[in-house]
C-alpha cells in the first residue's frame, strides 16, 4: 500500500475567512459516520491485538473532472462571482493535496480514501490538539480508519460518484484546514477558535468521530480516558 508521506500546504491567498459548511448529501454519508461512531471505541481497543499485515488499500477511480468543490462552493454565501471564486479555490486544494501528498496515485488513476482519512483526522487534531504529527502517526491512522469505511453497507452500495465526492471533500478539507491552522496565529485568538470549531465540525460530520473524547499520540488514535489512565 502507498503510504502517505507529505503534509499538505496552500498558499496563503487561497484561504478566505468563512468555513466550507457543506457535507456530502448523501444518505450513506451519514451511515458511515454512524457506523464510524460505533466501530472506532472496539477498533482502538483491540488494535494490534491481531495483527494482518496492510490491509489492500481503499482506493475510487479518479474522476475525470472534480465533483466536490462546486458542491462546496454552492454552500457559499453571495453571488454567482463569489461561488465561483470558492470553487475554483476548492479546486486548487484538491490539486495540490493531489500533487503534493499523494502524487503516486496519479499515474494509476485512483485516488486512495485511506490516505485522506489518515491526513484528514491528522490536520483536524493537529489544530484541536496542537498535536505534530509524524509519518509514523499517519501509518498507524491509516491502517486504524481505512476499514471502518468499508464496515458500512451504504459504502459497498454507493455509487461511484458518491464515493469520488467524499474523497474530494476530505482531501480539499486537508489541505483548506492546514493552511487556516498556519495562519491562524498570527491572526489572534478569534482566528485560532474559528479554526478550531470547524476542525471539530468536519471531524464530527464527515467521520462521525468526537474529538472531546480520543487523543492524538504516537499509536494513532486512543480513547481519551484511556490515554488518562495511562498517564495517572
Amino acid at each position: 500500500m502507498n503510504r502517505p508521506s507529505r503534509r499538505p500546504a496552500i498558499s496563503r491567498t487561497d484561504a478566505h475567512d468563512g468555513a466550507p459548511d457543506s457535507a456530502p448529501d448523501a444518505a450513506w454519508v451519514a451511515d458511515v459516520s454512524h457506523r464510524m461512531r460505533q466501530a472506532l471505541a472496539d477498533t482502538i481497543l483491540h488494535f494490534g491485538e491481531n495483527p494482518q499485515g496492510d490491509q489492500p488499500a481503499l482506493t475510487v477511480p479518479r474522476a475525470q473532472a472534480p465533483i466536490a468543490p462546486a458542491r462546496l462552493a454552492a454552500a457559499h454565501p453571495g453571488g454567482a462571482k463569489q461561488r465561483r471564486q470558492a470553487s475554483e479555490m476548492y479546486g486548487r486544494c484538491l490539486a495540490r493535496y493531489r500533487d503534493g501528498v499523494r502524487p503516486q496515485d496519479t499515474a494509476l488513476g485512483i485516488d486512495d480514501v485511506g490516505a485522506a482519512v489518515a491526513h484528514f483526522v491528522a490536520v483536524n487534531f493537529e489544530a484541536l490538539q496542537g498535536v505534530a504529527v509524524t509519518p509514523a502517526m499517519l501509518l498507524c491512522l491509516e491502517r486504524q480508519l481505512a476499514g471502518m469505511v468499508q464496515l458500512s453497507p451504504a459504502w459497498s452500495g454507493a455509487k461511484a460518484r458518491d464515493r469520488q465526492t467524499y474523497f474530494e471533500q476530505l482531501a480539499i478539507l486537508t489541505v483548506y484546514v492546514a493552511e487556516l491552522s498556519t495562519r491562524a496565529p498570527s491572526e489572534g485568538p478569534a482566528a485560532v477558535a474559528n479554526v478550531r470549531r470547524a476542525a471539530r465540525g468536519y471531524l464530527q460530520t464527515l467521520l462521525g468521530l468526537n474529538p472531546d473524547h480520543l487523543t492524538l499520540g504516537a499509536s494513532g488514535l486512543a480513547l481519551a480516558t484511556d490515554t488518562a489512565a495511562a498517564s495517572a
